[in-house]
């Protein structure tokens, strides 16, 4: 879906068969591929009858997008000063319930206070709720509110909670290597093969710097946070391949 969305441009205006050669073994998985998210409703497509054929993400095709693509919604978002602490404490006879409870915690982007304290500005009751009916949650975890935690600056708390270290060394190393790719692309020709290959790398890329990302509200972020340089680039370079990829039709 990912990889639909941001070509979109290129597929509207007839060129898919550039990115079917790279992307598709045949024309037949394409249509497979196609199909299938049309069934599920997440893609839809106006063929003949439309003026300008289009093959774009529904709105549920576009609420299952990874949260990173649209980064802006969680930075913008107001805070209402609450902190969200989850609390469980899972017997080691089922460990196994334990590492899906935390890797859902952190698929949802709570930061790790200490081993079994997540903490998040974001409102989670909804999901608590659902774990509570679903998973049986209620049985092992709680969930607080809270507007200080232990009387440490908000600020701190995050530092803390989520590893801004690491993940701003991989998102600096990604500014460094996409603004080369940038001035490349805007400089050099390229095959539709290599053009593919870079969208593939640069998708890969995004993913890898931003899914760890905690999109926390701007209030929250630390003052040298580049998430939303990276997020800039990323749109640069992909207006960049969309405008090579034209070309090529």
């Amino acid at each position: 879906m990912e990889l639909l969305d941001l070509s979109a441009i290129f597929l509207c205006k007839g060129g898919w068969g550039v990115l079917n050669r790279s992307c598709y073994p045949s024309s037949a998985a394409y249509r497979t591929a196609t199909s299938r998210l049309r069934k599920q409703g997440l893609i839809v497509w106006r063929g003949k009858e439309a003026a300008t054929p289009q093959l774009k993400l529904t709105t549920t095709g576009q609420e299952l997008m990874p949260a990173y693509f649209n980064p802006e919604k969680y930075w913008n978002r107001s805070w209402n000063k609450i902190w969200y602490l989850f609390i469980y404490d899972v017997p080691e006879v089922d460990r196994a319930y334990r590492d899906v409870l935390r890797k859902f915690l952190k698929r949802k982007h709570l930061g790790c206070l200490q081993q079994s304290v997540w903490i998040t500005p974001q409102d989670i009751r909804p999901d608590f709720d659902d774990l509570t009916k679903t998973a049986g949650v209620g049985a092992f975890a709680y969930l607080f509110e809270s507007r200080t935690v232990l009387g440490l600056p908000n600020r701190q708390v995050v530092t803390d909670a989520w590893n801004f270290d690491r993940l701003e060394q991989n998102q600096a190393h990604y500014c460094s290597v996409m603004e080369t790719n940038l001035e490349q692309l805007k400089k050099g020709v390229y095959t539709p093969d290599e053009i593919t290959t870079l969208l593939r790398m640069s998708l890969d890329a995004y993913h890898a710097v931003m899914a760890e990302d905690p999109l926390l509200p701007d209030s929250l972020l630390p003052r040298d946070y580049l998430g939303k340089r990276v997020h800039a680039l990323n749109k640069q370079v992909f207006a960049e391949i969309d405008q090579k990829l034209i070309s090529f039709v």
